[in-house]
């Protein structure tokens, strides 16, 4: 998908596109709070940045993603049967 996120702002996408599909959720947007991953240090080093270009792609073929917003309200919209 094109674009880049954080796992917070993804998070967040979720529960609004839920709740405007007309869930019942017990937490909104508001209520999740971005945390650092030095908060869960792990065995393994993660970089400092992971994200992937897709300029290559879109040169080489001429193919332009979807932001990944779209991607995310496709599969909400699959899993409750709710356009949104």
């Amino acid at each position: 998908a094109d674009g880049e996120t954080s796992w917070h702002a993804y998070a967040c996408l979720v529960l609004d596109l839920a709740r405007q599909a007309g869930m019942q959720l017990k937490a909104g947007p508001a209520d999740v709070a971005p945390v650092a991953s030095s908060a869960y240090p792990t065995p393994a080093r993660r970089p400092h940045n992971s994200r992937l270009d897709c300029a290559r792609l879109r040169g080489t073929f001429d193919l332009y993603l979807p932001s990944w917003q779209v991607g995310v309200a496709r599969m909400l919209s699959e899993m409750t049967g709710n356009p949104l």
